[in-house]
């Protein structure tokens, strides 16, 4: 049986009313835990999720307690006793749980667990209980089905626990039939008529054990197994019982019951179905934006890229026109010298005598 460690023994208080729910697989690994177990049990939801079930169990618990659970389990029956469970952090907290099986088609799908808060003194009681069975010293005392049971000479002690209801009506009637007869005896009877009286006793016995059988055993079993059916959600069309007595009534509550639980699976695996296609539409728009964010990326890089050959460009080209605009000064300069050597030239032919005489007149 799996240890868990450490320990710390301090117990862990939560609200009176929380529910704690879970489901698993066939192998006892989590599938399912609502808020409530999660907030409890100290661990994450990544880090409980697809785990072994006794992940949470404390190795204050008797390993006949588990024994007797997967015992009844594996009969299709519920499970009911308290547990003591261990938090991630080796605090415990007790509650009382409720694991069924649930069922397709005849067959395990996997489990169910529902928990409630244990109360003090179920607390008290449990807790000598299991330490008695750690120790050894549980005695003559067994689990069956969740209930602690008497063996060996005490035995008789634990019978009226498990005793079916027909053996119940059937050991009643098999008390009062001799006590019939036995009135007849003390009335005087004797010979062929005690003989006579006796076997109409058993006579009338026998009948109403077979009413009875017919009018309640029956019914009840009846009733057992819808709620069976309803508890492992295998309920489809329910039951039917021509009778509104009190077994009738209680047989269309199971009915409803059934139905109730029918349609709050349907409606939460519908959710669960929106949900599921609205992540999809979301990862889809995720990978949408992801490709688009992409193509951005790579027209901003170009963009980059242009406005650099730009850049570089229009550098080029400012270079170009100083250097345009230094030759273009440069040529004006050049101009400059050469008007000024001409104004020189004319200068000197114009105060040269030898100059002016050859220099062409114009008429009036």
């Amino acid at each position: 049986m799996r240890n868990n460690q450490p320990v710390t023994q301090r117990e862990f208080e939560f609200a009176d009313d929380a529910t704690l729910m879970s489901t698993t697989d066939v192998d006892s690994h989590i599938t399912y835990a609502n808020a409530a177990f999660i907030q409890v049990s100290g661990f994450s939801p990544e880090e409980i999720e697809g785990q072994p079930h006794n992940v949470v169990r404390h190795p204050d618990m008797p390993k006949e307690a588990f024994a007797d659970m997967w015992a009844t389990l594996g009969r299709g029956e519920p499970w009911t006793a308290l547990v003591k469970n261990r938090r991630k952090n080796g605090d415990h907290y007790w509650v009382r749980a409720n694991a069924i099986p649930v069922m397709r088609n005849g067959q395990p799908k996997g489990y169910m667990s529902v928990r409630t808060k244990a109360t003090r003194d179920e607390i008290a009681a449990a807790e000598a209980l299991y330490r008695d069975f750690r120790e050894g010293k549980a005695g003559s005392r067994r689990f069956h089905k969740g209930l602690i049971l008497r063996t060996g000479a005490l035995r008789v002690a634990s019978v009226f626990q498990t005793m079916s209801v027909r053996a119940r009506l059937v050991s009643t009637l098999c008390v009062l039939a001799p006590a019939v007869v036995g009135t007849g005896w003390a009335a005087g009877l004797s010979g062929g008529a005690l003989a006579a009286f006796a076997g109409a006793a058993i006579g009338v016995t026998a009948a109403a054990g077979l009413w009875l059988d017919a009018q309640i055993v029956r019914p009840l079993r009846q009733l057992r197994d819808e709620a069976l059916r309803v508890a492992t959600g295998e309920s489809r069309n329910g039951a039917r019982m021509n009778r509104v007595d009190e077994i009738g009534m209680t047989l269309r509550t199971i009915n409803q019951l059934g139905l109730m639980f029918r349609w709050l699976v349907d409606d939460v695996s519908e959710q669960v179905l929106n949900v599921q296609r609205a992540s999809n539409e979301i990862a889809q728009g995720n990978n949408d934006l992801s490709a688009r964010t992409e193509q951005a990326s790579t027209s901003v890089q170009q963009t980059a890229a242009s406005m650099a050959e730009m850049t570089a460009t229009v550098s080029s080209n400012a270079e170009t026109a100083l250097q345009a605009n230094q030759l273009s000064v440069s040529a004006s300069e050049a101009a400059g010298r050469g008007g000024q050597a001409v104004n020189e030239v004319v200068a000197t032919m114009t105060t040269s005598p030898r100059a002016r005489a050859r220099l062409p007149t114009s008429s009036p």
